[in-house]
């Protein structure tokens, strides 16, 4: 047996925390081994649970049980381990060295990734600047369109008047006429003297009816003619502004995708009334309670559940297919929030969530609630967190159009979070789903 821990390097029954030979190893699932004490006091001084080693990152803190082969191959090794102090001191120098490489390559990675962030940058902004010149020299063509069209319609409308003046100013001519040709109007008599015999007498005149004359009383020039005008001409450039804005979204999906985490349904926060399948991705609403043990993280009162996995940094995406769902709401939460009783869902209570309502109305549960307007119903919704930049964005997954998002501060865990709604009679029991794949837009 010392023959064949001989031919093995001590830094084999090292845990690279403490440097020394194992007591009571643990593997976690990336293959590293550390002593138990050793990980447990590195996880409790970091809020994320990586591999101190490799780095890799794990959603949930993994299971921690003692490797009992390591444990006693270990344990031989330091019975019969010669004390030679040099051996310990060059495994010291290597692994120096070997940090020491790490983190050199580690300066090596921050650098290009500077490098390409910098290409990032210029991207954005020479797309940006593309854009608003776009917007701004088709606003300028709106404003000069708009300006002309009020000018052609005042020359128009002058041109209207004129012509219409001179006709007044022509029947009146024939008018003056038709009355100069009757003769003058006879003058009225002195008032008869007592001495004069009274005569009287009735003169009838033939009543004026002059051919063809325009009936004026319907002809009226508009004091007020532009109503409307330019808020029609700013209506279609908002309509110009939404194309490109959904031409973006899509293109910002794209890069989002990249994002991409597997997510899975935790079963022992989900309400009683909720069914969930035995791959973790589908939950529905039941028609009747499930026998579930009593645990503080189930939702007792709202027929909700949450993710399995947690986040406390970095960027993640997932999308759920809601399909024909009549009543839905998807998020993140706190993990902090209360799952008992009565509760609002709102920011301020840790909750960043968009609802369907039965009556097809859409949400975003902030304070006070947003009423949307969409364009299409999704049938699948894409959920883009942003931990560090405190964004929760949500996207039609099929056109790529954005829907809305939250803005806030971020400090503790986030959890996805989900609820089916109810069943409705049956028109609302098709289960939300974690999609595995994801559409091509």
């Amino acid at each position: 047996m010392a023959s064949t821990f001989s031919l093995l390097p001590e830094k084999h029954f090292l845990c690279s925390l403490c440097r020394k030979i194992f007591t009571n190893p643990v593997t976690i699932p990336c293959g590293h081994s550390f002593c138990l004490s050793c990980l447990s006091h590195f996880w409790s001084k970091h809020p994320s649970r990586y591999c101190p080693h490799c780095k890799r990152l794990f959603a949930e803190r993994p299971n921690l049980s003692i490797n009992h082969v390591l444990a006693d191959v270990s344990e031989k090794y330091r019975k019969i381990k010669p004390p030679n102090v040099l051996v310990e001191e060059e495994t010291l120098v290597y692994d120096v060295e070997q940090m020491v490489q790490e983190r050199l390559q580690k300066i090596e990675r921050l650098k290009n990734s500077l490098e390409k962030q910098k290409s990032s940058y210029l991207r954005e902004v020479r797309e940006s600047q593309k854009t608003f010149s776009a917007l701004v020299s088709a606003m300028e063509m709106s404003h000069k369109a708009v300006v002309t069209a009020i000018e052609d319609r005042q020359r128009e409308e002058e041109k209207r008047v004129e012509k219409l003046i001179k006709e007044l100013e022509q029947e009146i001519q024939e008018l003056s006429n038709d009355a100069n040709e009757d003769g003058p109007t006879p003058e009225a008599n002195d008032e008869p003297s007592d001495e004069t015999e009274q005569v009287t007498v009735t003169v009838t005149q033939t009543p004026l009816s002059p051919p063809e004359l325009k009936d004026w009383s319907k002809v009226t020039v508009e004091a007020d003619p532009c109503i409307g005008v330019t808020r029609r001409a700013l209506s279609e450039m908002v309509e110009k502004i939404k194309a490109e804005v959904n031409r973006l979204s899509k293109s910002e999906l794209k890069r989002i995708e990249k994002y991409t985490v597997d997510i899975s349904l935790s079963a022992k926060t989900a309400h009683p009334a909720l069914s969930v399948s035995d791959d973790r991705k589908h939950v529905r609403h039941s028609d009747k309670l499930q026998e579930v043990s009593e645990n503080p993280k189930r939702f007792d009162r709202v027929a909700n559940i949450l993710a399995k996995e947690h986040f406390s940094f970095g960027r993640y995406y997932w999308e759920v297919e809601v399909g024909e769902k009549i009543e839905w709401s998807l998020g993140v939460v706190r993990q902090s929030i209360n799952r008992k009783g009565k509760f609002t869902v709102c920011p301020a209570n840790g909750f960043w969530t968009l609802s369907l309502k039965v009556t097809g109305q859409y949400l975003a549960n902030s304070s006070p609630v947003t009423h949307l307007a969409l364009d299409h119903r999704p049938k699948r919704v894409g959920v883009f967190l942003d931990y560090t930049e405190g964004r929760v964005s949500f996207y039609s997954a099929e056109s790529g159009a954005h829907i809305y998002t939250f803005t806030d501060n971020f400090t503790d865990r986030l959890h996805p979070f989900f609820s089916p709604g109810r069943l409705h009679g049956g028109k609302n029991a098709t289960p939300l789903t974690l999609s595995s794949s994801f559409c091509s837009i």
